[in-house]
């Protein structure tokens, strides 16, 4: 089992219908192929992930799914480290994500925040997610909180706030 960068063909056939993942209409699968990462094993694709980067002070995991039938076997964990060294090589100061699974995070360092502690991932895509009134997942982040925000009109300051163990 190892992890490369993903191709077209990967997202496209495997991952892009999961049930656990926001649907994306082919054009935005194309237009991030590049963040993506796959999980292959004796030539299968089992798992996918991405990084998508806002700057050198926020990226945020996103996409993350390992076949059902295939969990609790490293592939997750194997996805979670490349996207972190990848954020790592950019030098970026805080990774976020969104998750119903905080538990296999904390492994990982992320703690969990409020959505309004990260107004770029709000700007960019949760204005536009059809559960943002009714939103299940869970904030988390791993890293210094931004203290500033670069989309939108105007930068954002972002108020520090302290979090429990």
């Amino acid at each position: 089992m190892h992890t490369r960068r993903a191709i077209l063909p990967d997202l496209i056939e495997g991952f892009s219908q999961a049930d656990t993942l926001l649907p994306r209409p082919l054009a935005e699968i194309c237009e991030n192929v590049r963040d993506f990462h796959v999980v292959e094993e004796d030539g299968n694709i089992i798992g996918c992930g991405a990084l998508h980067l806002y700057g050198v002070h926020l990226a945020e995991i996103r996409s993350i799914c390992v076949s059902p039938e295939l969990q609790h076997r490293g592939a997750g964990t194997l996805l979670i480290d490349a996207l972190l060294a990848e954020a790592d090589h950019h030098h970026v100061s805080c990774v976020c994500l969104f998750t119903l699974i905080p538990s296999f995070f904390s492994r990982f360092d992320f703690r969990i925040v409020t959505r309004e502690a990260i107004p770029d991932k709000l700007y960019k895509d949760c204005l536009l997610c059809p559960k943002l009134h009714a939103c299940d997942e869970i904030a988390m982040v791993r890293g210094e909180l931004p203290k500033t925000a670069i989309l939108g009109k105007v930068p954002v300051e972002v108020p520090l706030v302290k979090l429990g163990a």
